[in-house]
């Protein structure tokens, strides 16, 4: 590519942010944004999206820390020019006199995007949400989702007598071939930790050769630049 036409995309190539207030904004708010940004080329910026009056709005709390009870107003902005998502925080608190705490910005791209938001979902539809044990799918005695599982099975039933029948059989065969107390013998501590197989260990590590050899304990033949050996 050449240098004129490496200009030219660069000219031509726009950002997109996520800026997020909390705070109830308004066409004025929008109009001291829209200036603010011009510093950045500003392009366009679309209208507020506002959520409801939350307290402590979750993506204000895990960002910025911060405790209040406020809407939160969205807006996609583009630029032509780029900056760090942190200064433009900063630089729109600043100028728009606004607690830094309440200003959220990042890019429309950036992959935290979609963990933010359904965080955010996640927040509002648990609220006042209450859970009743009696609604679990635990409880739920219809194996029609086991039946759809189970159609695709190629080791045999996955669930119900069939199934239980296979494994007590198993489990009774594996007895006869190991011993009644093959299930009765446990790993110890030792076994778990490693300890048990220490002195083994050291000798694979910690020895000349994998423990395998004296090469340690050879002399080196010395030959001098006159080629007689020492």
């Amino acid at each position: 590519m050449e240098l004129k036409d490496y200009i030219t995309e660069s000219f031509n190539k726009e950002y997109g942010y996520r800026i997020k207030i909390a705070a109830d904004c308004n066409e004025d708010t929008m109009s001291r944004l829209e200036a603010c940004l011009q510093k950045y080329d500003f392009v366009s910026a679309t209208k507020w999206n506002r959520t409801p009056i939350e307290e402590n709005p979750s993506e204000f709390v895990r960002r910025k820390g911060a405790s209040f009870v406020s809407e939160v107003c969205t807006s996609d902005v583009i630029l032509k020019y780029p900056v760090n998502e942190r200064i433009l925080e900063v630089w729109l608190a600043a100028n728009m006199g606004i607690e830094f705490d309440r200003v959220i910005a990042y890019g429309v791209k950036d992959p935290r995007k979609a963990e933010f938001e359904s965080a955010g979902d996640r927040v509002r539809n648990d609220k006042d949400r209450y859970v009743n044990q009696d609604d679990s799918l635990l409880n739920d005695e219809n194996m029609e989702h086991y039946e759809v599982a189970q159609e695709s099975a190629e080791a045999g039933p996955m669930f119900g007598e069939e199934h239980t029948k296979l494994f007590l059989e198993e489990l009774a065969r594996i007895k006869a071939e190991k011993g009644a107390d093959y299930f009765r013998v446990y790993p110890t501590k030792g076994d778990l930790m490693g300890d048990t197989h220490r002195e083994y260990y050291d000798s694979l590590w910690n020895g000349v050769n994998m423990g395998k050899g004296a090469e340690g304990a050879k002399e080196a033949d010395v030959i001098s630049q006159s080629s007689r050996r020492n």
